[in-house]
């Protein structure tokens, strides 16, 4: 059975459990080195307007990134399990992935959104592509 559908997929586990480690990392030098806010503060859900801005955009990426590529895992499971694997799937898997973490260092360091969405040119393109994979899988 031909795996290679699942490296991108284990690419974005990768991408999230680092935002994950960066999202904590931060915090936690805001509580122990900045002493800039509570720890209980930095529990709460969301996280608090008190929080500074990169720590509440890495956590709003986080929390994206459990949010729509569940599409993009259950094609990828749906194309595995069916033994349906080509180069055109796998190649929009990687796109996939490429455009998931640009979109997530944009959105966790850059994020500015006021003269253009530059933030949605990585979203739209990445929505696309599952679309693609979709389509191809079920025709």
């Amino acid at each position: 059975m031909d795996n290679s559908i699942l490296f991108p997929v284990f690419y974005m586990f990768i991408l999230t459990i680092s935002v994950f480690l960066l999202s904590t990392l931060l915090r936690f030098k805001s509580v122990w080195v900045d002493k800039a806010v509570s720890m209980e503060d930095l529990h709460k859900i969301p996280v608090p307007d008190s929080a500074s801005l990169i720590i509440r955009q890495a956590n709003r990426n986080l929390i994206n990134l459990f949010e729509f590529p569940i599409f993009f895992y259950i094609i990828c499971a749906a194309i595995y399990l069916s033994e349906s694997t080509n180069d055109y799937l796998v190649s929009l898997g990687y796109a996939f992935f490429c455009l998931r973490l640009a979109h997530s260092v944009y959105h966790i360091f850059i994020n500015q959104t006021k003269l253009f969405p530059w933030r949605a040119m990585f979203f739209l393109p990445s929505l696309a592509v599952t679309f693609l994979m979709w389509l191809d899988f079920l025709i």
